[in-house]
């Protein structure tokens, strides 16, 4: 083969293979993405926890009457904890490093810390969506 063939059938390759990708392609409605660009606490915990704990964290999202155990009210963290939010405890459920915590208490909830790092592998991005999180649920706490 001369070398203007070779660019040809390399050409050709290439055409072929973005054909068959183009073809594959989906021209219906786009699932939802895994992660979104901001990084503000109350859009992460829309985003990742609203649909079981509600819009406004008490535990009445719109998929928490399908779950065998309803969603706690992350209102009442502190409440629970004699008035004191305990950060570094909640953080801890929320990566899922806490001793014992199985997903957060239930096997029905997600431990976000593995799933954060599998949908976006930079650790600091990580670190600040679960310190964001966390600083949005203790905003909320009941006086």
């Amino acid at each position: 083969m001369r070398p203007v063939d070779y660019v040809v059938a390399a050409a050709f390759c290439v055409a072929m293979a973005l054909a068959v990708n183009a073809a594959g392609q989906i021209t219906g409605p786009r699932a939802s993405p895994l992660t979104i660009d901001s990084m503000y606490g109350p859009d992460l915990f829309q985003f990742y926890c609203a649909a079981c704990h509600g819009k406004d964290g008490k535990g009445n999202g719109p998929v928490a009457r399908m779950l065998k155990d309803a969603p706690a009210d992350l209102t009442l963290i502190a409440k629970r904890n004699d008035g004191v939010f305990p950060k570094s405890r909640v953080e801890s459920y929320v990566t899922g490093d806490a001793p014992g915590a199985e997903a957060h208490g239930s096997k029905d909830m997600p431990v976000w810390g593995p799933i954060f790092r599998f949908l976006d592998p930079s650790d600091l991005k990580v670190k600040v969506r679960i310190a964001n999180i966390v600083a949005h649920l203790e905003s909320i706490q009941m006086k």
